[in-house]
């Protein structure tokens, strides 16, 4: 794990410390501009302030994909599928599985007692789902119109378009802001640009 980990800080951390450099050398011209031609600023935010809706993107979630008719003409097909992959899933949790070696892979992460509480506690969750799947399974096979009551009750449509919404309103507060500030803005964005590139100068040494 220890390993891995500083794998991801060795191939991270450079381009992460490029991405930094450049951003703050990027803040401080955009900074100077403002102070010295804040309208020209102003222009390029023009250009680049192009609004992007999620609705049209979160359309796609929001269709209902329908799969009753099939499941319930080929129920018997689909129960003796699920049987089997409840079976087998139940003996691996079951018999051939322990959280011995999981506790020891993940030792450097925390503490032993509670990692294999955790793991125990969601083998646990998942032999009780398995057992429901082999329920569900068997009804499946032999009595489907039993789960029609069930699926009535479960089967609901949750849309999240209007949580969407307020991400869809535009808001021209921060440029109404820089537009009546643009020195103050550029003096604040010059000083945090020019201790970001002193900090990160530090770090070479």
């Amino acid at each position: 794990m220890k390993a891995i980990v500083d794998l991801a800080v060795h191939t991270l951390g450079p381009v992460l410390y490029v991405i930094l450099l450049l951003g703050a050398a990027l803040g401080l011209v955009i900074g100077i501009m403002l102070v010295v031609n804040s309208a020209l600023v102003m222009r390029w935010n023009e250009v680049l302030n192009t609004w992007i809706a999620t609705g049209k993107a979160l359309q796609t979630l929001d269709r209902p994909v329908e799969v009753k008719r099939v499941v319930y003409r080929w129920h018997r097909l689909v129960g003796v599928l699920l049987l089997a992959g409840a079976f087998f899933t139940l003996d691996a949790l079951a018999f051939g599985f322990t959280t011995t070696a999981l506790v020891r892979t993940f030792r450097g992460t925390g503490s032993s007692a509670i990692l294999a509480l955790l793991f125990e506690t969601v083998r646990i969750f998942l032999i009780v789902g398995n057992v429901a799947a082999l329920i569900a399974a068997a009804v499946l096979v032999f009595r489907p119109s039993l789960l029609k009551g069930v699926e009535g009750w479960a089967d609901r449509s949750y849309s999240g378009r209007e949580s969407s919404e307020k991400l869809d309103l535009m808001r021209y507060q921060p440029d109404e802001f820089v537009r009546a500030r643009p020195k103050v803005v550029g003096a604040v964005v010059i000083l945090g640009s020019l201790y970001a590139l002193f900090g990160l100068g530090l770090l070479l040494r």
